[in-house]
């Protein structure tokens, strides 16, 4: 039987995500979002789907990419009868053209929504956050609705070109809204103008249910508070330290008579306990609970800030000592005036110092050899004496005090039939990571490295297919994770146990995962891998629904 080995491929994690975004219904609803032009050989789904794919194979994204579609089983991954050299870049330009002109924003929340729906998602909660990303290159457009592309300091103090993104996502992580937007846009901004628009994405999802917003500090203006509740949306942000009503609170808190809670534990790898205290007051007209919350895990920059504070202090007080050593003085009243003003000028936080005036009786020094057998002649001085000991107690208020913030919510104590207590606002908050932990993948060069497109227009619906690849990741790694625990855990790489694994040390499992085309003696096709699959790369695809047809 004459078998004939008509490609390989090197497909490994892809076909997983290729079968998640069919069973999400993502290609459809694109063709339908962006029909596709009659003169046209390729889709819309079709260009959208090689990007995504190019995006997680760790390529930077349109770099040679029908080049890598033919390295790929483009038919098995998109659709039956496409071919590489579809791909090519006009046709890719064009589509970008396509979708910009359809309205990108509207196109990718429709597929947010989508994907809600589908999996079940939880709309209870969501997390807001902002950040930026690099690009390179001169963009010119004709348009001044178009994005721009500006010079700003980013999140390190940088000054580079860029552009932002915006999230907004549940406590999975998973975004329910995303913008990409001028690069120049302040945070605070951002924040007084997202709500309204998530409020009009859950109209457009036809939901009218109340939702939880939490932001960080940027958050906490008279707009977003009214905005919030406009969306019929409450508020869960942490208050600057500069409010005058979170100074109140926290130095309310030092008051011995303040009924803390008993110390807690939340979900953290670190392992940190908690003790809250809520009291209540008024910011811009609306009443808000205010929640302090004492952290045992103090933060990582407020505790140098804090070591190096202390250090310092240490640092001026022994030169203290030594300039009065230099410079003794000649009578006790100039001793005794000057320490008077050192006590009055000393202010140190982490020492306890007693200063005082010593006495000191040495030989006076005199020219020329003394004569034989005369008495050496001596005179007093005075210096100040400083005696600088470390101040424990100090020390551990200091901490204590560094390791308070305040939340401020407009949550009420009861909600949907739940108590909503000050443990509970501080575990929806710390769910805020979550959104944080998605600008990682959205920075990580491994997914999202430069942008290589000469409009506007093409880089903000590339920074649009970014949130919807980070969309589909996150649902990835939801879907595995339930079933991978500490005493069913996979063996990754080196050998070392994953017990919560990411996205991307999963599909490091199906890194080398390959598939054979042969060409039958009757002219069919048939699939094949180049070897069994192991029994944790089994174990994933059947804990996601899946089997070996996703390949074969």
């Amino acid at each position: 039987m004459d078998v004939r080995v008509k490609a390989v491929y090197r497909n490994s994690y892809l076909n997983i995500i290729s079968a998640q975004v069919k069973e999400l219904g993502l290609p459809p609803l694109i063709d339908h979002l962006v029909p596709a032009h009659p003169q046209c050989q390729t889709r819309a789904s079709d260009a959208v789907q090689a990007i995504l794919y190019n995006m997680f194979d760790g390529r930077q994204a349109l770099v040679h990419l029908e080049r890598w579609a033919q390295e790929i089983d483009l038919e098995k991954l998109i659709r039956s009868g496409l071919h590489p050299s579809w791909l090519n870049d006009d046709a890719l330009a064009r589509h970008l053209d396509r979708l910009y002109e359809a309205d990108i924003h509207k196109v990718i929340s429709t597929c947010l929504i989508q994907i809600y729906r589908k999996e079940g998602l939880s709309l209870r909660a969501f997390h807001a956050d902002a950040t930026d990303k690099t690009v390179y290159g001169a963009y010119e457009s004709a348009s001044l609705a178009a994005l721009q592309i500006t010079h700003g300091y980013n999140r390190h103090q940088h000054w580079q070109k860029q552009i932002g993104f915006g999230l907004v996502g549940n406590e999975d992580g998973i975004p329910f809204y995303g913008d990409v937007h001028d690069g120049s846009l302040p945070d605070k901004t951002w924040n007084s103008q997202v709500r309204s628009r998530v409020h009009e994405q859950f109209k457009q999802a036809k939901i009218d249910d109340e939702w939880i917003y939490a932001a960080d500090s940027a958050a906490m203006t008279k707009d977003t508070l009214a905005q919030t509740k406009a969306a019929n949306a409450f508020l869960i942000t942490r208050g600057p330290s500069s409010l005058r009503i979170v100074k109140r609170a926290l130095a309310e808190a030092d008051s011995p008579h303040i009924p803390w809670s008993e110390p807690f534990a939340l979900a953290e790898r670190n392992g940190a306990t908690h003790r809250v205290w809520e009291t209540a007051s008024t910011y811009e007209g609306h009443p808000v609970r205010l929640i302090v919350v004492e952290s045992s895990a103090l933060d990582q920059r407020k505790r140098k800030t804090l070591e190096k504070e202390r250090a310092k202090e240490a640092e001026l007080l022994r030169e203290e000592q030594e300039r009065w050593e230099r410079h003794p003085f000649s009578c006790r009243e100039d001793a005794e005036q000057a320490l008077t003003s050192l006590k009055a000028s000393l202010r140190p936080w982490f020492h306890r110092v007693k200063a005082a005036v010593e006495e000191i009786v040495r030989p006076k020094k005199r020219r020329g050899r003394p004569k034989k057998g005369a008495e050496p002649e001596t005179e007093t001085l005075y210096t100040l004496r400083l005696n600088v000991e470390f101040n424990q107690q100090a020390w551990e208020q200091a901490r204590r005090k560094a390791s308070r913030f305040v939340l401020v919510t407009t949550v009420p104590k009861e909600w949907k039939g739940q108590p909503m207590d000050a443990q509970e606002i501080l575990k929806l908050y710390k769910g805020q990571i979550s959104v944080e932990m998605n600008f990682a993948f959205l920075k990580d060069p491994f997914f999202t490295d430069e942008i290589y497109v000469k409009k506007p227009e093409r880089v903000a619906v590339l920074g649009y297919l970014f949130l919807l690849a980070l969309a589909i990741y996150r649902v990835f790694q939801r879907r595995v994770r339930p079933f991978i625990t500490p005493e069913c855990p996979l063996k990754g790489a080196g050998g070392r146990k994953l017990t919560r694994p990411t996205g991307q040390a999963i599909f490091q499992l199906f890194q080398y995962v390959n598939v054979i085309l042969l060409e039958l003696p009757d002219g069919r096709i048939q699939r094949a891998l180049d070897r069994p699959l192991n029994p944790d790369q089994r174990r994933i695809l059947q804990g996601l629904g899946m089997d070996e047809s996703i390949y074969v």
